[in-house]
């Protein structure tokens, strides 16, 4: 028992770090077109679509709590809540910022934030780029959805109508958010050469922790009886 009691609680705290995504625990947000230049404490209105696992609206029945953006620099920290718009997850949020060198950080309820890019007042707001898979997961994300299209004529940047022509690949990834270690500064161009479209990186909690998690539940199981065994043929 002192021995399946101490794998226990060596293998717990990983297992509560795997949970969240086990459980659908992340997402990711992308940016509508935004202007190629922001003015100091002019006022814009910002669109963003916030998707679970970056692919589709929030579908989990635990409320989703604030949705908005956050904008960081040094010690000050200006929040703007998004306004529900008529799609799912399809959000708006009224912004206006002094001078400075902004980091720009996505709220997304109760998943955890994301960095979203940085934004230069004057200036352009510079998106980091999309990850690969992300990039997979968005193509396909038709085919993982059994062909039902949750979006009507108004749709994420990036996620064409079924049976639409393919969009060349540059002008048709989203701005998603991401890890501060994958940050490029730099002008976002958007789609089709549109400001603010540029895309940006999967979460930091995006598909990989899936398989971080049943590995370590497999790891646990393997122990234990692995243990169970020792003790029988003590």
């Amino acid at each position: 028992m002192r021995r399946i009691a101490l794998v226990l609680a060596l293998l717990l705290p990983a297992l509560a770090t795997a949970a969240p995504a086990r459980a659908g625990g992340w997402a990711a947000t992308y940016l509508d077109p935004v202007p190629a230049t922001f003015a100091p404490d002019a006022t814009y209105t910002v669109g963003f679509w916030m998707l679970q696992h970056g692919t589709h609206p929030y579908e989990v029945a635990r409320k989703l709590g604030t949705v908005g953006l956050k904008f960081t620099s040094g010690a000050r920290s200006l929040e703007f809540t998004g306004v529900p718009l008529k799609e799912k997850g399809h959000y708006a949020a009224a912004i206006a910022l002094p001078a400075g060198h902004w980091r720009v950080e996505a709220i997304q309820g109760w998943f955890a934030p994301y960095d979203v890019g940085t934004l230069t007042v004057p200036g352009p707001l510079a998106v980091r780029p999309l990850d690969p898979e992300l990039k997979r997961m968005i193509a396909g994300y038709l085919s993982m959805n059994g062909g039902k299209d949750p979006w009507g004529a108004v749709r994420p940047p990036g996620f064409v109508r079924q049976g639409a022509p393919a969009t060349p690949a540059a002008a048709a990834l989203p701005a998603a958010s991401a890890p501060a270690a994958a940050a490029t500064p730099g002008p976002a161009t958007g789609q089709g050469g549109r400001p603010g479209a540029e895309p940006g990186p999967v979460p930091a909690g995006g598909p990989w922790p899936y398989w971080l998690g049943l590995g370590v539940a497999a790891a646990a199981g393997l122990t234990l009886v692995v243990v169970r065994r020792r003790r029988v043929r003590a």
